[in-house]
């Protein structure tokens, strides 16, 4: 019972604050009420007038009824007083209209009553509602004791005063209830709202703890691509403080220009909604390089109505991971290059001495034409594929791009990582190669017995001298085996199983140097042979030739002429294609003649995109320019479904010095 009493209590009693919201309010209420009283007086006087009851005494009545607020507002300063002096005048103006009201509807002017208490709960009072019922009830039963007919049109018992008392106690029950909730959740909202914000700000300052805590950089963006406020103090400590109402995309500007720019066009197709979100967040930036520290960028979007609404921008530190990653990969690299040395000595040393010059080329940045930078690069990458050297290939990759599809020379940033990268690379050699090794003539034991045993028969002096210079000439053999070992590698990084490659060599030799280049060249024929003429396993079985593709690899002698061969047996050239880029390009394509001159020039490719192997149109030009510096010529033939030949003839004097003039060109 105790507990009830103070429940209906609490609800009847306000807080005694009253905040500067409801003060407001309410005083505006009491302004309007007054004004609304007012305005009874003519209409009583009016009502009055009708009905015969004395309009002059509804005038000074209603005065007099009114005097009681007009003082009530003018002189308490609690509006709350105020507005309970009303809900005791409201029913005295009602007590004023049934009285004036007498005649057939003067007990339909009862519903006044019910009116005014309803339009009382918009004090939000509880209190006011309570004094207008206790007026209303002490005013029925003492007019109906005192002057019935003020009160009813007909001679009413008791119990009728009872039923108006209790349609009247269950109307004030329901209206303090609304009275009070609408305090509660209205005109109390200014204290439900300052509630809330001090939980938002507790929440706020926890989440500002976290903010300033987490090792990762957390940022909002507006559908502008405006940063909000909050965000973590990492952001601020990685890339510098940032001003207010700023664009992410300015704010990168600063520190990393390249990303911000990819950043905005990404954020401006998204803003466009041409494409699905999901689609155009892989357009943005994934990471990004600022004072030698990598960054992973993630984006989480939220969207309304399929429309970016603001973006979630994550940013973690990878530095350690992307160190990590690189040291497994130069691991990784050094035993690749490792097993080369072990397997292939001569020739990885060969490559080496090439390489180191193409890279100092490279680095000196003084190239003016793109045509021979890009063949340079281009060589490079091959051979460093060759020999499993994918840092150097990767990052000649990453500059032939440059060339190719934007028309520019290196960048300084990419000449550096070059040059660093080889410098790391020449640094974990170095151990292994220093420059008597690196210079020392390697012969085998089945050639070492042969000069031996000719010294001891005493074989003529330029037999002698022929078989000691020939030690510095290379087998041809171990060149092919080299390219046939290339073949296979890049056959299964393609998707084209385990190729066939024979060789023959004939037992020849060449000199190293002089042929070097041409060697470093041929190898993009041996990439495009495996890359464009074999097919894939399926496709080759589908038109009926064996799973695995053939390649034949040979250095000959044929009509008094040194000749290296290349053959496959794949899908063959497409000549309408080779017609149509030539024409393309404004070069001659009238004769079967034109279209194989068309092949080895620079810029011309079939291929229908761009890998790692292939399909610039740099490495015939390449190849052509090496073939012809020898005094060779080039032929080519191919058989649609058949395969491809490209056989490279020299005149035989090219193949090695005399001994002669190698001792002239030591001297």
């Amino acid at each position: 019972m105790l507990s009830l009493l103070k429940r209906i209590r609490d609800t009847i009693v306000l807080p005694p604050h009253i905040s500067e919201f409801e003060d407001k309010y309410v005083r505006r209420m009491n302004r309007i009420s007054l004004a609304f009283f007012a305005l009874h007086v003519p209409v009583f006087v009016a009502v009055a007038f009708f009905n015969d009851t004395g309009p002059l005494m509804a005038l000074g009545l209603s005065l007099a009824v009114l005097v009681g607020p007009v003082v009530a507002y003018r002189t308490l300063d609690n509006p709350r007083r105020v507005s309970v002096v009303y809900g005791f005048t409201a029913m005295l103006m009602g007590g004023l209209l049934v009285h004036f009201g007498q005649g057939p509807v003067q007990i339909e002017m009862h519903f006044y009553f019910f009116a005014l208490l309803a339009m009382l709960a918009l004090f939000g009072n509880p209190a006011v509602i309570l004094t207008a019922a206790v007026t209303v009830a002490v005013h029925h039963l003492a007019l109906w004791y005192y002057l019935p007919s003020s009160v009813f049109n007909y001679d009413a018992p008791i119990w009728v005063v009872l039923v108006h008392a209790a349609f009247v106690v269950l109307e004030s029950v329901a209206t303090v209830f609304i009275a009070r909730s609408f305090f509660d959740n209205v005109i109390g909202l200014e204290k439900i709202v300052n509630a809330r914000t001090k939980q938002l700000d507790a929440r706020n300052q926890e989440m500002r703890l976290v903010l300033d805590n987490v090792d990762q950089g957390l940022l909002t963006l507006d559908a502008q691509g405006v940063m909000s406020t909050q965000k973590s103090a990492t952001v601020e400590r990685w890339f510098g403080p940032a001003q207010d109402q700023q664009s992410f995309a300015d704010y990168l500007m600063q520190t990393a220009p390249e990303t911000a720019t990819a950043f905005e066009i990404a954020f401006d197709q998204a803003q466009m909604g041409m494409l699905p979100i999901e689609v155009a967040l892989d357009q943005f930036p994934a990471n990004m390089k600022v004072d030698g520290r990598h960054f992973a960028l993630g984006y989480t979007p939220i969207t309304h109505d399929e429309a970016l609404v603001q973006l979630l921008v994550v940013i973690s530190d990878v530095t350690a991971a992307v160190e990590r990653e690189r040291l497994e990969a130069e691991q990784r690299e050094a035993m690749r290059i490792f097993d080369q040395l072990l397997s292939d000595r001569g020739g990885f040393l060969e490559f080496f001495e090439e390489a180191e010059q193409l890279v100092a080329n490279l680095a000196s940045n003084k190239h003016t034409d793109l045509r021979t930078l890009k063949r340079a690069v281009h060589t490079l990458k091959g051979n460093a594929m060759l020999f499993g050297v994918h840092s150097i290939a990767d990052q000649c990759h990453a500059i032939e791009s440059r060339i190719e599809e934007e028309a520019l020379a290196p960048s300084p940033d990419q000449l550096l990582a070059l040059g660093e990268t080889w410098n790391r690379i020449k640094g974990r050699l170095s151990v292994v190669l220093d420059e008597n090794t690196r210079t020392a003539i390697e012969i085998a034991p089945t050639d070492f017995d042969k000069l031996l045993a000719a010294a001891l028969r005493e074989a003529p002096g330029p037999q002698l001298a022929k078989m000691i210079a020939d030690l510095k000439l290379e087998p041809t053999a171990v060149r092919l085996q080299r390219l046939s070992d290339q073949a296979k590698r890049i056959a299964r990084r393609l998707g084209k199983g385990d190729i066939d490659v024979r060789v023959e060599d004939q037992m020849l030799r060449l000199d190293p140097e002089r042929w070097s280049s041409f060697w470093s060249s041929f190898v993009h024929v041996v990439r495009n042979a495996v890359d464009h003429g074999l097919e894939i396993p399926e496709e080759r079985a589908r038109v009926g030739k064996s799973e695995s593709g053939g390649l034949s690899i040979a250095t000959v002698m044929s009509n008094g002429e040194f000749v290296i061969r290349l053959k496959d047996d794949g899908r063959g050239i497409e000549w309408d294609s080779v017609r149509a880029r030539a024409q393309a390009l404004g070069l001659p394509s009238a004769t079967h003649a034109d279209l194989e001159r068309a092949l080895f020039s620079d810029g011309l490719s079939t291929a229908s995109e761009v890998t790692e192997y292939s399909g610039r149109g740099v490495g015939m030009g390449a190849i052509r320019a090496a073939c012809e510096g020898q005094g060779g010529r080039m032929r080519i033939s191919s058989s649609p479904g058949q395969g491809t030949e490209v056989e490279f003839r020299f005149p035989v004097d090219a193949m090695a010095p005399t001994p002669a003039e190698r001792l002239a060109a030591a001297a």
